[in-house]
This record gives C-alpha cells, sequence and structure tokens, in this order.
C-alpha cells in the first residue's frame, strides 16, 4: 500500500532530465535550438536574411551595430511511465510492484512540477491508461488507483509495448518499469518500436529473489501460471540460480544498450 505522505517526501528532489523535444508547445523544459520562445539567451551579428523584427535596437543605440537577439525555444515533452503488474511482479517483503509504483509515481509528481505532459500506464497481459497525457496529472487519485489495481498474471511486455508505441505522437521519454522476467527478445522487440523515443528501462528485482534464504526442499509456484516445482536447494543449487540469473539481467542490459535505451537495476 502506497501512502499519500509519500509524495510530500519529494518536495527535495529536482527532475534532471536531457532531453531534445520536437513539440512546439510551451513547456517548462528546454532545447538547445534557439527559436521563438520568450526565454532570451543572447545576440548574433544581423545578416542579411534575418528577420529585422528581432534587431535589437537598445544595443545599436549603445554600438551603432546591428544585432539580432536570439530566444531559448521552449519545448513541451511527455514523459511516459509505464509499470508492470503482472502477478510476479507482486513478490518480496519490499513489494516490487509497490516498489516500482513508487518510482513511476515520483516521476510523474516531479514531471507535474517542472509543467509537462505526463501519461501513467499499466500492463500485464493487456495494456491500460491511468491518465492521458496532459500536464497536472491528479495524483492522489493515481496513488488511489494504484493501490486498488489487481495484479493480473501474465507479462506481455513486447506486445503491450508495440501497442503503446503506437500512442507516441513526438519524441518523447519512456520509462518502463518491470522485473522484465521475460524473454529477452521480447524486450528487443519492445525496444525497437520505440526506437524514436528516450527510453529508460527499469528493473525492479527483491533482494529475496537476488539472493535467496530458502533452503532444503521446496515446492516453488510460478505465479504468472500457476505451475510448479519441486527442488532441493543446496548452495550448489542456489549458486547456479544466482548466475542465471545475473546472466539474464546482463543480457537485458545489453539489449537497451543496443536499442540506445537507458538501463538501471533496482
Amino acid at each position: 500500500m502506497i501512502d499519500l505522505e509519500y509524495l510530500e517526501e519529494l518536495e527535495k528532489f529536482q527532475l534532471a532530465l536531457k532531453r531534445n523535444a520536437s513539440s512546439i508547445q510551451s513547456g517548462e523544459q528546454k532545447s538547445s535550438h534557439t527559436g521563438q520562445g520568450m526565454v532570451f539567451k543572447d545576440h548574433k551579428e544581423y545578416i542579411p536574411g534575418d528577420d529585422i523584427r528581432k534587431i535589437d535596437w537598445k544595443a545599436y543605440a549603445r554600438t551603432k551595430e546591428f544585432y539580432v537577439k536570439r530566444f531559448q525555444e521552449e519545448k513541451n515533452v511527455t514523459m511516459h511511465i509505464v509499470v508492470d503488474r503482472s502477478s510476479s511482479m507482486d513478490y518480496g517483503e519490499n513489494n516490487k510492484y509497490e516498489y516500482a509504483s513508487k518510482i513511476g509515481l515520483g516521476l510523474a509528481y516531479m514531471t507535474n512540477k517542472t509543467n509537462d505532459r505526463l501519461r501513467y500506464s499499466v500492463f500485464s497481459e493487456t495494456l491500460t491508461d491511468l491518465t492521458a497525457a496532459r500536464r497536472n496529472a491528479n495524483l492522489g487519485q493515481l496513488v488511489d488507483t494504484t493501490n486498488e489495481l489487481r495484479k493480473t498474471p501474465e507479462s506481455e511486455v513486447g506486445k503491450c509495448l508495440t501497442e503503446y508505441s503506437s500512442r507516441i505522437k513526438n519524441k518523447s521519454i519512456v520509462v518502463i518499469l518491470s522485473d522484465f522476467l521475460v524473454e529477452p527478445d521480447d524486450v528487443a522487440d519492445a525496444l525497437k518500436n520505440l526506437e524514436n523515443s528516450e527510453v529508460v528501462l527499469v528493473q525492479t528485482l527483491s533482494g529475496e529473489e537476488m539472493d535467496p534464504e530458502m533452503q532444503g526442499d521446496k515446492i516453488l509456484k510460478d505465479p504468472e501460471s500457476s505451475s510448479t516445482i519441486r527442488t532441493y536447494l543446496t548452495g550448489k543449487v542456489k549458486s547456479k540460480y544466482k548466475k542465471k540469473l545475473e546472466d539474464h539481467t546482463s543480457e537485458i542490459e545489453e539489449i537497451a544498450a543496443e536499442n540506445g535505451a537507458r538501463y538501471i537495476n533496482v
């Protein structure tokens, strides 16, 4: 359960994101290009063909030279936050779904602070938008909705993010929060469909699954398929398991790098 007080803890943070957006809407994030926004950038010497309306006449009065004002172009950015709510995320003393949701809500909170557009969605076998792509989302309502959502069985990363990519109309930032305990090829397919966006993969894993303490004779249940397996957990078996998980996370990180995405493990 996520407490609304969590949002108050975020006041100390500032959102710092690398971006070069292409929208001409008026958000607070600034591009490196000069344009017709309202934030003064610098002067340049006038050359024939420059817009004479931008001549700085006060500068001319001082210098007797013609200079043109240049402005910082203000551009709107849409932050897309997509959280995995499949059954495998409902695990861990520090629940993976709640942890991923808190990160997503933190990003949503800070996006509101910068007056940029926000779309917050969840996925499992299907994709569900919880907010429209607009400014100043109601985060109190979003926290309530996040707490009420029922986990659904399987994580269809490739299918859901391919569907999601069709909703992105301009260059955006897409943050995907999941344990990514899926076939790596599905992640690769999803990233190929998001190639025109800045993408961040946040892999959320619990301490219990990264370094399990259980030992001896156990029956393990897959939360997504409900299938079970009986095994005897010796130190050797756990070492082989940890190596396989490390190999899997390394492969997800490599796929992210190959597709120009950032990868963060939490």
